[in-house]
């Protein structure tokens, strides 16, 4: 199989070991009802779908067992908070975790507001953010 021109093992390969390599991340976003919860998985998901090899999604609302499973698989955490109620690395914090890093969607510039506040423009905006950590 062939993923944007790559074929699986290029990716394995891509993904294993260290150095200038970029490591797999497993994105655990907050999932709230806001527009910020709503972008913030939204974009998670996006990010999985384009680069599997290098992204996971998890939504924090159905709890830290998919995080608990990518670390033991070696993957490093990202904390995808909506806001300041920052839901995602308290329920990593729930389950003794730790996020390798965190990002708040409101800190991009985007405002908390109605759930139909949803954007693409948005989206992408998160997805930039996300892939320079």
């Amino acid at each position: 199989m062939e993923f944007a021109g790559k074929k699986d093992t290029e990716i394995k390969e891509e993904n294993s070991g260290s150095g200038n390599k970029k490591e797999r991340t497993l994105i655990f976003a907050c999932s709230g009802l806001s527009n910020t919860g709503k972008l913030s998985m939204q974009a998670a998901t996006t990010l999985a779908f384009r680069r599997p090899g290098l992204y996971r999604a998890a939504a924090a609302h159905k709890g830290a067992e998919a995080a608990e499973d990518a670390v033991s698989e070696g993957f490093r955490l990202l904390a995808l908070n909506g806001c300041s109620d920052r839901c995602a690395t308290k329920k990593l914090g729930e389950a003794g975790l730790e996020a390798d890093c965190t990002l708040m969607v409101t800190e991009l510039g985007i405002d908390k507001t109605r759930p139909e506040d949803v954007t693409p423009g948005a989206i992408e905006k998160i997805v930039r953010a996300i892939r320079e950590y």
